[in-house]
């Protein structure tokens, strides 16, 4: 049984005033849990920061970290940066959207789709346990504001060109998100914010679909709200909290913080009261 991990974190972008502050704070939280508590070793950690961090570099680690998947693996994602969503990518309506992660070198023109990242989830061998954390925004909120570096909160979204022109011409971009992902939930089964989605991942991220995750000064340093939350969630029982009690105490954390947002966990619900990153049974 092998366990791996890939953590990307960025800070630094290649977009004029875009840059965040607690994502490779994040990074460095998640790496010590999983060693801490889950037999990670420090070898078997991928960490992929700021402007190394380019699109093709995203994509060639997580081909990486999935390459040579077996049954009894088990493979940790975290994406920790901007998140946005761009107009599907098969048509230019704006009602029609994709998520997409932003890398370093974001082009809004080949941006990094969640199409992407489905085909290859897709294609994971059976009996792989493959965690998903995404502390980013996948949202269809529309901001033009930027934030000062000082500021307490910077939201985790960047508005595309396309939001910019929707805004400009005073025309709302009203469509729900779309992309892979979003067509299967919508036959999902929900309880409260967790949803039974038959994909071969978990998925945990920071935040609804209409929601954006919060970059925020927290107890002395930045980091994401969700991702600082659900590492004290764990430190709290050792490591020792199934899915279904990792998600409901991170959300307890994330509220008594009085961030608005809403973390979501996604998968198979047979596995939710599996052990945080154990071996599928």
């Amino acid at each position: 049984m092998a366990k791996k991990a890939l953590l990307i974190g960025i800070n630094r972008y290649r977009i004029p005033g875009a840059d965040l502050r607690g994502c490779v704070n994040d990074v460095q939280n998640i790496q010590g849990v999983l060693t801490q508590y889950y037999g990670f070793e420090a070898q078997e950690i991928k960490i992929v920061t700021d402007y190394e961090a380019t699109k093709q570099a995203v994509q060639t680690e997580i081909a990486t970290l999935l390459s040579k998947a077996r049954r009894g693996d088990v493979l940790f994602l975290h994406y920790s940066g901007h998140g946005s969503n761009v107009p599907d990518k098969n048509g230019d309506e704006a009602d029609f959207r994709d998520e997409i992660l932003c890398p370093t070198d974001l082009d809004w023109q080949d941006p990094l789709l969640d199409d992407w990242l489905r085909q290859r989830f897709d294609a994971l061998p059976a009996g792989v346990n493959l965690t998903v954390l995404m502390d980013c925004c996948h949202s269809g909120t529309i901001t033009r504001r930027l934030e000062p570096p000082d500021a307490p909160i910077i939201e985790r979204y960047l508005p595309s060109p396309w939001d910019l022109m929707a805004v400009e011409s005073s025309r709302q971009i009203r469509g729900a998100m779309r992309g892979q992902r979003a067509e299967m939930r919508k036959k999902a089964k929900r309880s409260k914010e967790i949803v039974h989605v038959d994909m071969p991942e978990f998925l945990i991220s920071g935040c609804r679909d209409t929601q954006t995750s919060a970059d925020a000064y927290i107890k002395g340093s930045y980091n994401g709200a969700l991702t600082y939350s659900l590492v004290a969630a764990l430190k709290e029982k050792n490591g020792q909290l199934s899915y279904r009690e990792l998600h409901d105490r991170t959300i307890q954390l994330v509220k008594k913080g009085k961030y608005a947002q809403v973390p979501q966990l996604e998968g198979r619900s047979e596995y939710f009261d599996l052990p945080f990153l154990a071996p599928l049974q």
